[in-house]
C-alpha cells in the first residue's frame, strides 16, 4: 500500500458557515476530532470546496490505518499569516514532529508541536498573506531521521536530518491539520494526499500542486440494492442558527426534483419542545416562479419533540414531475424556534391561519428566514439519486440490501479536465449497518471486464453511518496508470462481502 488517505473536503456540502455539522460530517469515519471552528469553503483549486480553520488552537486530527516510519503527502493552504499553521504527526495523540508556516511567512520543521518544540529547519523562502500555495513533505521519524518540505514543486528545506520523534517510537500513527496560537486566523486547506514509501506507485511526493477532484453518481449502471429511503432538499443544516414566529403563517420553499418521484411528507425541525404545537405539511404548485394553487396538504400533528424531525404526512401523496418546480412547506398555529437551514434567501410566507386549513392559493408572500424544510420521497425509479446527495443525509435517503454478493455500480460525469496524470482513484461510501450479526462490505470500481475493491476488502460496517473507502492507484483492468478516457468510462459503487 502506498496511498494511505485522501481529502478534497469536497463530500460534505457545499460552502457553509455551520461549524457543527462541519464536525460532525468531518468525524463520520473519515476523521476522529475536530474543532470547533470548521467552515467549508469555496475551493483553493479548480473544483469541490476547502477547509477553513478560523479560530486558534484548533485541529482536525486523524489516527491512521497503521504506524509509519515514512510519511509522504502535501496540501493546498491559503493563510492570513496569523501564527502557526500546518500539519502535525502523531505518535497516539503525542506531537512527533511537525511543518508549519509562520507569521513571517517562512517554514519551520519542529521536533514536537506545531507552536512549540525545538526547530529543526528554517525555509529562506517565505510567502505573502493570503496567496495559495502547495506544501509537500516526505518526513522519516527517529533520533536522526530524514526529512524534505517542498513549496510550489520546489525544495525548500532539506534534504536534513534531525529529530523527528518526541516518543519512544520511531513512528506516526496520526496526523493533525493544526493551527497553534495567533490573533486572528484565517486558514484554509485544500486537495490533502498522504502516502507512505511502500509500493511501486506513490511511494513519493508528487511534486505537481495535485488537485483532487470529486465526482458524485449520475445515474445507475448495474444495481442490486432497494430502495430505502429519498429526499428533496436536504436534512444538514449549514449555519447554527433559530428562527421563530411561525404561528399562523404559511411558510413554503422552492423546490426542483431531478427525478420522477413521489413526496409522502414534509419535514421540518423546531429547537424547543411543545405537546401541544400542531402542525400541518402543504405542497403547491409553482406559477412563473412564484407559489401558486394548492396540491396537496397534511393531516394534523399535534406536539414535537426538540432538535427532532416533525414529520407531516400528506393526505394524499404528490406524484412530483422531473424538472418541474413545486414549492414544499407547513403551517403551525404556536410560535417556535426553528432550526434555520442555509443562509439563502429562498423560504417565503404569508400569514394564514392554521385553523382555516391550507389557503387554495399561497397568495403574495414574502422573503423571510431560511427555515429548515424538506420532502420525504418514494417512488424513485434510480439507486443512483438516493446515494448522491451532498452532504449525505444518512437516514434520509439511502438503498439497501442483505445478499451477500449483491452490488450496486454507479456512473459519474467525465473529470472537468483532462489531466497529464491520474495518480489514483478513490471510492467512498456513507454506509451504516442495520441488522444483527456482523456485515463486511468493499468500495468496487469497475473498468472493462475487471471489478476490483482496491486497496481494502471485506470492510466493517459500523451502526451509525460513517465513511468507508478503498484506493485504486493503476486501473485494475490494464493494471498500469489510469488514463482519462478510461476512468470516465469506469463504474463505482459497493458490494456486500459477507
Amino acid at each position: 500500500m502506498a496511498v494511505v488517505f485522501l481529502e478534497g473536503f469536497d463530500k460534505y456540502g457545499g460552502a457553509n458557515s455551520n461549524n457543527t455539522s462541519v464536525a460532525a460530517l468531518l468525524t463520520a469515519g473519515e476523521w476522529n476530532s475536530a474543532g470547533a471552528a470548521l467552515n467549508i469553503v469555496a475551493p483553493l483549486s479548480a473544483t469541490g470546496n476547502a477547509l477553513s480553520f478560523v479560530s486558534q488552537n484548533n485541529a482536525l486530527s486523524k489516527t491512521l490505518a497503521a504506524s509509519y516510519g515514512r510519511l509522504i503527502g502535501g496540501f493546498r493552504f491559503s493563510s492570513n499569516l496569523g501564527g502557526f499553521a500546518g500539519i502535525q504527526f502523531n505518535d497516539a495523540g503525542t506531537a512527533q514532529a511537525s511543518i508549519a508556516v509562520t507569521s513571517s511567512g517562512v517554514f519551520i520543521v519542529r521536533n514536537g508541536a506545531i507552536s512549540s518544540g525545538t526547530i529543526l529547519g528554517t525555509s529562506t523562502v517565505s510567502v505573502s498573506a493570503n496567496s495559495t500555495h502547495y506544501l509537500e513533505f516526505d518526513i522519516t521519524f527517529g533520533n536522526a531521521a530524514a526529512y524534505q518540505v517542498w513549496l510550489d514543486g520546489v525544495s525548500i528545506l532539506g534534504p536534513a536530518s534531525g529529530d523527528t520523534t518526541t516518543t519512544a517510537n520511531n513512528t506516526a500513527n496520526g496526523i493533525s491539520l493544526s493551527v497553534g496560537t495567533g490573533a486572528v486566523w484565517a486558514v484554509t486547506v485544500d486537495d490533502f494526499y498522504l502516502f507512505d514509501a511502500t509500493g511501486t506507485t506513490n511511494n513519493a511526493a508528487l511534486l505537481t500542486s495535485p488537485r483532487i477532484e470529486t465526482t458524485f453518481p449520475a445515474s445507475d449502471s448495474a444495481v442490486q440494492f432497494a430502495f430505502g429511503a429519498g429526499i428533496l432538499g436536504s436534512s444538514v443544516p449549514v449555519v447554527t442558527s433559530t428562527s421563530g414566529g411561525t404561528a399562523n403563517f404559511l411558510t413554503l420553499r422552492r423546490f426542483i426534483p431531478s427525478v420522477a418521484c413521489t413526496l409522502n411528507s414534509i419535514s421540518t425541525v423546531v429547537s424547543g419542545a411543545s405537546v401541544t404545537a400542531n402542525f400541518r405539511g402543504v405542497v403547491y404548485a409553482d406559477s412563473a416562479g412564484v407559489a401558486g394553487a394548492l396540491l396537496s396538504s397534511g393531516t394534523t400533528v399535534t406536539g414535537n419533540a426538540a432538535n427532532v424531525p416533525v414529520i407531516l404526512p400528506l393526505i394524499t401523496p404528490q406524484n412530483l414531475v422531473a424538472g418541474t418546480a413545486y414549492w414544499l412547506g407547513w403551517m403551525t398555529d404556536t410560535n417556535g424556534s426553528t432550526v434555520v437551514s442555509d443562509g439563502l434567501s429562498q423560504v417565503y410566507r404569508v400569514a394564514a391561519t392554521f385553523s382555516s386549513g391550507a389557503p387554495a392559493t399561497a397568495g403574495v408572500m414574502t422573503v423571510s428566514t431560511s427555515y429548515m424544510i424538506w420532502g420525504n420521497l418514494t417512488g424513485i425509479p434510480v439507486n443512483s439519486y438516493e446515494v448522491s446527495q451532498r452532504p449525505p443525509v444518512g437516514q434520509y435517503s439511502y438503498v439497501y440490501d442483505s445478499t451477500v454478493a449483491h452490488e450496486d455500480l454507479y456512473t459519474f460525469a467525465p473529470l472537468t479536465t483532462s489531466p497529464n496524470v491520474i495518480h489514483s482513484v478513490a471510492v467512498k461510501a456513507y454506509t451504516q449497518k442495520s441488522d444483527s450479526g456482523t456485515r463486511t462490505v468493499s468500495m468496487r470500481t469497475k473498468s472493462g471486464a475487471t471489478d476490483s475493491g482496491g486497496s481494502l476488502t471485506g470492510q466493517v460496517q459500523g451502526t451509525t453511518f460513517g465513511w468507508l473507502g478503498s484506493y485504486f492507484p493503476v486501473d485494475p483492468n490494464t493494471s498500469a496508470a489510469w488514463i482519462p478516457a478510461n476512468l470516465d468510462a469506469a463504474t463505482s459503487g459497493f458490494r456486500i462481502d459477507s
